[in-house]
């Protein structure tokens, strides 16, 4: 019997002790080449970078299961991003050495991060055209569409998902004020595209699919 990319995943890791995070601590510091590979097993990890003025700009967010910094472990290149814990996070590493050549004998595996990395650039794409041309209208749709079909819970009804993300995370990632972040959500609220659930969002998809 074959056996799946999680359960490969989880026997290259299960020999390396289990580090833990707590929500907001910095995993891996921009200009620092980390110490390994690093598999998620719990908990979310951001990879994030610094503007000039300082503003925190998200570029990739990393559920359970997901490994990195794979750029810096495949092609050598230094890592220039922070990576930080934005739950409590439980995290196991192997060498660079070690999972680059994992990779390179489990093939199903490598389809897998390569799918993974597809799904991250076409994500990181349309964000770059709408910076460049979109509407913060647009921009703040778009973010909470990405959380949605990423991170999003799914109900009884498939148009809708519950999301768990605050104004200020919007902002960090779509590169907008806070206030104006605000702004739009009220918009989306009083056109019935997003509705409040206790400590969650309710987003439907489909209408903000069509309104981006």
């Amino acid at each position: 019997m074959d056996i799946s990319t999680d359960v490969k995943l989880e026997q290259l890791f299960a020999n390396s002790p289990a580090r833990l995070y707590t929500k907001g601590d910095i995993i891996i510091c921009a200009d620092h080449d980390p110490e390994s590979v690093m598999l998620i097993e719990k908990g979310i990890v951001e990879q994030y970078d610094l503007t000039p003025a300082g503003n925190k700009m998200v570029v990739n967010r990393f559920k359970p299961k997901a490994f990195f910094p794979m750029s810096w472990a495949i092609n050598k290149m230094p890592n220039r991003y922070f990576f930080s814990a934005t739950t409590n996070v439980t995290i196991r590493y192997v060498s660079a050495d070690k999972a680059v050549e994992f990779i390179k004998h489990n093939p199903d595996v490598a389809f897998d991060l390569l799918r993974r990395v597809f799904s991250g650039a076409d994500g990181m794409t349309r964000r770059l055209v709408l910076a460049s041309s979109g509407s913060a209208s647009d921009r703040v749709v778009f973010e909470l569409l990405n959380e949605a079909y990423r991170f999003g819970k799914a109900l009884d009804d498939a148009s809708w998902r519950l999301i768990s993300i605050r104004q200020q995370n919007v902002a960090e990632r779509c590169g907008l004020a806070r206030e104006t972040v605000s702004r739009e959500l009220i918009k989306l609220e009083r056109d019935g595209l997003i509705a409040h659930a206790g400590q969650g969002l309710l987003v439907c998809i489909d209408k903000l699919e069509r309104r981006l």
